[in-house]
């Protein structure tokens, strides 16, 4: 899998990338649709999912097409990197990446390609006491999306591989290392990845001002110039950045429940298309339409809004609405997780 470091680089490229789009098919014609349509259509045609709470990489005989790509890669192998493979992942249709394996230092090099986006690097060493230690060209870096136990040195794109490669090895072993092999990239990155999303799934949802800020900055990051918005648009922009966040949210709970074992194999079958989790990330809205998600009604059913303007906690307003329902229209708690942070689980009724 993709390290951890390179990550947050696919989750925010992916979030962005619908506003990158914006530049070539036009702000004005995306905007006079309705967004979620328009945003269908560019993920259909670029192959994207905004945010992937999880993700699966696959060996494949890649074409890179920027150059820069394939002149990175020889700059790894000239520094003693001997290649582990061509990746796709399944979820992020716009990532293509080259991993290589130091058999001396056990570092792993991964060089990403991002259509119509940048070229970037990584040099990641892993620790045998769950610590990651990292350098590259990762863009748009922010600390303070990652656990303390993952430390990463940023340079600038288009920084030499050998740069980032010799700080790297000029510090000092903390721990024992895992040396990354082709056999095992795949699975340290897996856990890494998990840790990192769930961490930044984690934090408190951005202020709109803090995400405007991120947008112009990451545009700038990457030598691009973002399209100019009215307040209204950027609203929208965030609201759909609000949902992708909540979406991505729900599939690390829904992974967490499986793992669990709070859920036996049968009834995870049954129901696992059909699970709705209720935090207190969620808006009063947000609540009732998951409440009403197998009802006729919405949530601006009389009843339903004198509920939600009483002030409730997510879970009791959640089931005060369930109360108003059919016995068929209802779910039933199922379980709870704690990860990323703590919600209940809900089945359909008929089904549990």
């Amino acid at each position: 899998m993709l390290s951890t470091v390179t990550t947050v680089l696919v989750t925010v490229v992916l979030c962005f990338l619908g506003l990158f789009l914006l530049l070539k098919f036009g702000v004005r014609y995306f905007f006079t649709r309705h967004l979620k349509t328009m945003v269908a259509a560019m993920q259909s045609a670029a192959g994207e999912q905004p945010i992937a709470a999880r993700i699966t990489m696959e060996l494949d005989k890649v074409q890179f097409a920027d150059p820069l790509t394939k002149k990175t890669m020889a700059e790894f192998k000239a520094l003693g990197y001997q290649s582990a493979g061509r990746y796709l992942i399944p979820e992020m249709p716009a990532m293509q990446v080259w991993a290589g394996t130091h058999p001396e230092d056990g570092s792993l090099a991964l060089v990403m390609e991002v259509r119509e986006m940048c070229v970037a690097f990584d040099v990641i060493r892993f620790y045998e006491n769950g610590n990651v230690l990292g350098s590259g060209t990762h863009p748009f870096y922010r600390p303070e999306h990652y656990p303390a136990h993952i430390k990463y040195k940023q340079y600038p794109l288009g920084t030499p591989a050998a740069t980032a490669v010799e700080w790297l090895r000029n510090r000092p072993l903390e721990a024992p290392i895992i040396a990354a092999t082709h056999e095992n990239l795949r699975t340290l990155n897996t856990m890494l990845y998990i840790e990192t999303m769930d961490y930044k799934l984690g934090l408190p949802v951005p202020s709109f001002e803090v995400f405007k800020t991120n947008t112009l900055q990451d545009f700038a990051s990457i030598g691009k110039t973002a399209p100019e918005l009215t307040s209204a648009q950027w609203r929208t922009a965030y609201e759909q950045h609000r949902n992708s966040l909540n979406n991505a949210l729900d599939e690390a709970l829904k992974d967490h429940l499986l793992k669990s074992g709070d859920v036996s194999a049968r009834q995870w079958d049954e129901v696992q298309y059909d699970l709705t989790f209720i935090h207190e990330r969620l808006m009063d809205e947000d609540i009732a339409t998951r409440a009403l998600a197998r009802s006729e009604w919405t949530p601006d059913e009389p009843k339903v809004e004198r509920l939600m303007n009483q002030g409730s906690a997510p879970g009791k307003l959640f089931e005060s609405i369930q109360s108003l329902l059919a016995e068929d229209e209802r779910f039933v708690l199922i379980g709870s997780v704690n990860k990323p942070i703590s919600a209940r689980a809900y089945a359909p009724a008929a089904r549990n």
